[in-house]
């Protein structure tokens, strides 16, 4: 069997476990802190963790949360020169994320997870996602709007960064899933019942 492939199939293992794990939950159990998908919007990830007034474990969370994303695909990166191998890896992480094998397949959003991704597989791409998103949060102080018009704009600047169809549907396939995790604070975002940052 080739190596390249066993590579690809190994390190897409380890992406996923690596996804799998939620910092949140895994902290607050140590910190003996409520389960963070036993309140507010029951959603195990830094912006709830936020909701009990600890900005340094949400911090740390989204830290590690963006690492998560970012790692695997700098592996990846040493392993393959084919770019859709290393996305693959990437996203593979964020699936770990929403869909974690440890927590019966019910995990975060993967907002921080693929925005790791996206900086690992291409740092201006990465950082235009990123800036897209502070600015938005900036002006409308929404968090899960912020991802919305990250993730809506995300497959766009894919296509004019490597205007390969490969990897902005990719990336579109991405940003369906993680919009989709949003469905609830749309409704709420439409609602006017959606919780600003701070």
């Amino acid at each position: 069997m080739d190596n390249i492939f066993i590579s690809f199939v190994l390190l897409t293992f380890f992406s996923y476990l690596i996804g799998s794990g939620n910092s949140s939950i895994i902290l607050s159990r140590i910190l003996k802190m409520q389960d963070p998908r036993n309140y507010g919007s029951k959603n195990p990830g830094a912006t709830n963790i936020l909701r009990t007034g600890n900005k340094i474990l949400a911090a740390t969370i989204l830290v590690i949360d963006i690492l998560k994303g970012l790692l695997p695909v700098l592996i990846a990166y040493y392993f393959f020169e084919n770019k859709f191998y290393i996305q693959i890896i990437g996203i593979i992480a964020v699936i770990g994320h929403i869909f974690p094998i440890f927590y019966s397949f019910s995990g975060g959003k993967g907002v921080a997870t693929a925005l790791g991704g996206v900086l690992g597989f291409d740092l201006v791409l990465g950082l235009i996602c990123l800036i897209t998103w502070l600015i938005t949060a900036y002006l409308f102080r929404y968090s899960a709007l912020s991802a919305i018009v990250t993730f809506t704009f995300l497959p766009i600047y894919s296509w004019f960064s490597y205007e390969s169809l490969a990897i902005t549907s990719l990336y579109l396939a991405l940003s369906i899933v993680v919009i989709y995790k949003h469905k609830k604070n749309i409704k709420n975002l439409i609602n006017n019942e959606e919780t600003k940052i701070g």
